[in-house]
């Protein structure tokens, strides 16, 4: 066999050049490259201590604010505490907004009166006041656009906000 160096190589003209030398690098199959994706913490801050879990949603703007429609969602036990934290992962860089809430009966949803006033604490990615109209997606965006993130997001009463 001969030395690398003794090879001479004849340059090759022309699409069927680039295509020859595109196989060659790529062993003949085409690459699925992963997208980049993201991790976010998500600290919740204002949570009862005598309530139940913590529900932590991301959505797409799609999908925001419908029911059972999350791209990805973590349940955290608070334990007492008044911050909690949870991690979404393997998000695709893309805007997102988060949605919080506290089960506080255990029913896992959020409980609404007969008006559809939240009875529950909750709140969303960039703390919008929303005591009189639900968020838009724009009121909660939050672009993903590095490995890691965090964001902080303070549960609150409807009658707080």
């Amino acid at each position: 066999m001969p030395c690398l160096a003794t090879v001479k190589f004849k340059p090759m003209n022309g699409v069927l050049g680039f295509c020859l030398l595109l196989l060659t690098f790529t062993g003949g199959q085409s690459q699925d490259w992963p997208a980049a994706t993201a991790r976010l913490k998500v600290n919740v801050l204002g949570v009862a201590a005598n309530g139940g879990n913590i529900h932590i949603a991301i959505h797409r703007e799609a999908t925001f604010l419908q029911d059972e429609s999350a791209l990805s969602s973590v349940v955290v036990s608070p334990r007492g505490k008044a911050e909690v934290s949870g991690q979404l992962e393997a998000l695709p860089h893309n805007t997102y907004a988060v949605a919080v809430f506290q089960d506080m009966n255990g029913n896992d949803q959020l409980d609404k009166n007969a008006l559809g006033i939240p009875t529950e604490p909750y709140a969303f990615s960039n703390n919008p006041i929303v005591k009189w109209r639900a968020p838009t997606f724009n009121d909660a965006a939050v672009p993903l656009n590095q490995a890691e993130q965090v964001i902080s997001i303070t549960l609150k009463y409807w009658k707080d906000y």
